[in-house]
C-alpha cells in the first residue's frame, strides 16, 4: 500500500503572503514612528515655549534687582 502522500506546496505562501504581510507591518511601523515623532516635537515645542517664558521672567527679575542695588 505505497503511494505518495499529499505534499503541500508553500511557494505561493512564500511568494505572495509573506512579502505582503512584511510590507504591511513595515508600513504600519513607519506610520507609528512618524506619528510618535510628530507628537514628541509638538510637546517639545510647548515645553521650550514655557521654558523661554520662565527664563524671560527670571531675566526681568534679575534686571529689576540689579537696578535697585545700583
Amino acid at each position: 500500500m505505497g503511494g505518495n502522500p499529499i505534499q503541500l506546496d508553500y511557494t505561493l505562501l512564500f511568494t505572495l503572503f509573506f512579502p505582503i504581510v512584511f510590507s504591511l507591518i513595515f508600513f504600519v511601523f513607519a506610520v507609528y514612528l512618524m506619528v510618535s515623532a510628530l507628537r514628541h516635537f509638538k510637546r517639545q515645542a510647548a515645553f521650550d515655549q514655557t521654558l523661554l517664558l520662565k527664563l524671560e521672567e527670571l531675566i526681568k527679575l534679575q534686571t529689576q534687582q540689579s537696578d535697585r542695588t545700583a
